[in-house]
């Protein structure tokens, strides 16, 4: 199929602003994954320029700085390319901590030091990254999941980013830890050593709070619920039948997280296993509970084809 230069730029536009906004494909999430370790990394910088070790270091972190400067400056940039509304995205809030983001590099490079404390506010960047695309969720749950005949997905139950920031805080720390250690011991065997195992101990964390907010959900479909938990070394999936749920109770666990509009989830069923289905720092927690009821008291869940086996495990994890 021929398409004009202008729906060739449309088409290259719409995929952009699918990876970089919405997260969806491998490229998406690996983008994502990719960009939080950028955000560590500058923040983790931030609290060590106030030591006086920090000096010996300084060309070290400027040239650091200066990649994962131009690292978000080029997303900036391609995100106001791709985005369908261009102007709609450079005054909205996340339009803004992208540029704000950026600044205080380049404000700092003029002169103004006392603006690169804005350096902080790059945490705001990870409320920009989506649990699941959606689409692309669903496509792969049609692809790996053996859903059986006239089955499809109907909605997705995913995290909270507030998963994501409270997750980030002990591999943010051990980052600082670890490149103070370097800057203190100047590099000798245990420090050397001891920064390796604050490093190692950062990704794996970091995987681990990847894994639980983006691969963490629920899927429901037009026959059952399929809840897929992903581990270090492998994922696990539980389904039950909408006949067999007694109960959906969604509820806020504390003050804070009606604040920040994120609750909890459980679902009791009739089934032995599993008896119960809990999320937790769910998004949209209500509405998932009223399309669920919705589901279970439909005329049609009482055709339900045969489903596939109640728990599988797939020993391959997903790549970022």
């Amino acid at each position: 199929m021929n398409l004009s230069p202008h729906e060739k730029r449309r088409h290259i536009r719409i995929i952009l602003w699918d990876v970089l906004h919405n997260g969806k494909g491998r490229a998406g999430h690996a983008f994502n994954f990719l960009l939080i370790i950028f955000i560590l990394i500058s923040v983790a910088l931030v609290p060590l320029e106030y030591f006086p070790t920090f000096g010996s270091f300084t060309t070290g972190a400027h040239i650091l700085e200066a990649v994962i400067i131009g690292i978000f400056t080029m997303e900036y940039l391609l995100r106001i390319y791709a985005a369908p509304r261009r102007l709609q995205y450079i005054f909205s809030f996340f339009g803004i901590v992208d540029l704000l983001s950026i600044i205080p590099f380049y404000a700092g490079i003029f002169g103004t030091e006392a603006i690169r404390v804005l350096r902080l506010l790059r945490l705001f960047k990870l409320a920009e990254i989506e649990a699941a695309a959606e689409n692309d969720e669903a496509d792969a749950m049609q692809r790996g999941m053996q859903l059986v005949e006239g089955e499809s997905v109907a909605y997705i139950v995913t995290k909270s980013p507030v998963v994501l920031f409270l997750g980030v805080i002990p591999p943010l720390f051990a980052l600082t830890f670890g490149i103070g250690l370097l800057l203190i011991t100047q590099g000798n065997i245990i420090g050397l050593a001891l920064s390796v195992g604050l490093f190692l101990f950062a990704f794996i964390f970091l995987w681990k709070t990847w894994l639980d907010f983006s691969y963490d959900v629920l899927y429901v479909t037009n026959y059952r619920l399929i809840f897929q938990n992903q581990h270090l070394l492998g994922r696990s999936i539980n389904q039950v039948q909408f006949s067999a749920i007694t109960n959906v109770k969604p509820f806020y666990p504390s003050s804070m997280s009606y604040i920040l509009r994120y609750g909890s989830l459980v679902i009791d069923t009739a089934a032995e296993h599993p008896g119960q289905i809990r999320l937790d720092m769910v998004r949209r927690h209500e509405q998932a509970a009223q399309v669920i009821m919705q589901r279970c008291f439909a005329p049609k869940i009482n055709d339900v084809p045969a489903a596939p086996p109640a728990t599988a495990t797939d020993p391959s994890a997903p790549r970022p």
